[in-house]
């Protein structure tokens, strides 16, 4: 059975990186590049790329600086970032690692203080080492629950004690959803992970100012690692950061420039700016993932793109695999797929149905759970609900409608005809009214005022 909806894009096994004696090079540039022995060949290390990437970081402090990018934490993280780059690029490989630890470690404390960073390095510690134990893996996830749900209940005000302010959003942010891929990794590894990778994990330095952070895959992360020439791998970060930053500054204009707010609506023209303009808000959240997913990058971690081109999706199943590619690769692998294999002996349209609808429930409960670490109340409300209701039953019938209709084979390079670009043009104009209809109702306080919203634009009571 093929199941369509699972496009990852993570990325495949990097190829065997080739190590070699490098030989003391004459002359200061050539002991620059071959600096250390018995290096993969992809850390090379090279003067004038090197000068050009610290070129191109320099002005990119600089526009955060001139712009006011984003806040102070954002400020600090990127210039610690970029000071420990030049210390990482020339380090040995095998203290690259522990360098990349130790500047996120040095960014919690930054941004937060010591008084968080002295609870959250033991909190961290512990829920680690649990994960060391030498128990079966069904007693190590147990205490990690039981630990996860004690927290909670001080989390919630159940349980009384004086914590400092901005603990709970740093813990959660750290292992709300990358423990379940971590403990997922374990629970199939065929041998130990290493310490160092397991903190490189979880310890990601441009997390402390973007705490809604990309749902990295763990896997991934460590197949990327050097996975090929590193300059090539700091030229797509630089990219992605670029990228990100023009939608932090696009958001930043729509947001203050173009955007009224839904009392202001007052007919159809005016509806129609909101909503669109309302939608294009995501534009802070994609900008955020792209320049932290590029700082990684400079760090040696090539991992594949966040989102690609979503405002261009021309179905909901497009779309579903176009916006938070992370988060789609997360309930591919292990929410779609566990409930798809179970069902493979029934008929394709079923278990397709049945794996698509866990996965958007799985999808609002943990967006609730995620309210519940980063803000302290849980984000279940009626308008929340029936957004991720009406998606998940657009994107079960896209779905349904993908599995039975046959592939078309097209030729490399060719371009479709004046009907088939009308058509796309009409869907992917379709998919993106429907979604800002969609996103309108979800940021909404309530469906009363979301149906207000309706009336004052069709001219009603």
């Amino acid at each position: 059975m093929r199941i369509e909806i699972e496009q990852s894009t993570t990325l495949r096994p990097a190829p065997h990186r080739r190590y070699f004696p490098i030989p003391n090079a004459a002359g200061p540039l050539g002991r620059f590049a071959r600096l250390y022995a018995d290096e993969p060949a992809n850390c090379r290390r090279d003067w004038r790329k090197f000068a050009a990437v610290a070129a191109n970081l320099g002005l990119l402090l600089a526009v955060f600086r001139a712009y006011h990018v984003e806040g102070r934490a954002f400020q600090i993280l990127a210039a610690l970032g970029f000071a420990a780059w030049p210390v990482h690029y020339l380090a040995p490989f095998a203290w690259k690692k522990p360098l990349f630890v130790a500047a996120s470690v040095a960014g919690l404390a930054a941004v937060f203080g010591w008084s968080v960073a002295a609870v959250v390095l033991p909190v961290a510690a512990l829920l680690i080492g649990v994960c060391y134990l030498p128990l079966a893996w069904s007693a190590r996830a147990g205490i990690i629950a039981a630990a996860a749900l004690g927290m909670a209940l001080v989390r919630g005000g159940l349980v009384g004690g004086s914590l400092p302010d901005g603990l709970w959003p740093v813990l959660g942010t750290m292992f709300m959803f990358r423990m379940m891929i971590y403990l997922y990794e374990l629970k199939h590894a065929k041998k130990r992970e290493s310490l160092v990778d397991t903190l490189s994990y979880f310890f990601l330095l441009p997390n402390y100012c973007f705490l809604h952070f990309p749902v990295v895959d763990y896997r991934t992360m460590q197949r990327g690692y050097f996975s090929r020439d590193i300059h090539s791998i700091q030229q797509a970060g630089l990219g992605m950061i670029l990228r990100g930053t023009v939608q932090l500054l696009m958001y930043r204009l729509v947001y203050h420039g173009l955007l009224i707010s839904a009392e202001e609506v007052a007919g159809p023209a005016s509806l129609a700016g909101y909503l669109a303009c309302n939608y294009l808000l995501y534009l802070r959240v994609s900008g955020q993932f792209h320049v932290a997913c590029g700082m990684l990058h400079l760090f040696g971690f090539a991992l594949p793109e966040t989102h690609h081109n979503y405002l261009l999706a021309n179905s909901f199943t497009d779309y579903w695999r176009r916006i938070n590619i992370y988060w789609k690769d997360f309930m591919v692998r292990l929410v779609f797929n566990p409930v798809a294999f179970r069902l493979k002996r029934r008929p394709q349209w079923q278990a397709l149905a049945a794996a698509t609808t866990v996965v958007f429930v799985v999808t609002w409960a943990l967006h609730a759970y995620q309210s519940f670490w980063l803000r302290g109340s849980w984000g279940l409300s009626l308008p929340d609900c029936l957004f991720w209701g009406i998606l998940g039953v657009l994107v079960l019938v896209n779905v349904q409608l993908d599995a039975r209709r046959p592939r078309r084979r097209t030729a490399p390079g060719s371009r479709p005809s004046p009907a088939e670009f009308a058509l796309r043009a009409a869907k992917t104009a379709g998919t993106f009214a429907t979604i800002c209809i969609l996103w309108s109702l979800w940021s909404s306080p309530s469906v009363e005022a979301w149906m207000g919203l309706w009336r004052r634009a069709l001219g009603g009571a």
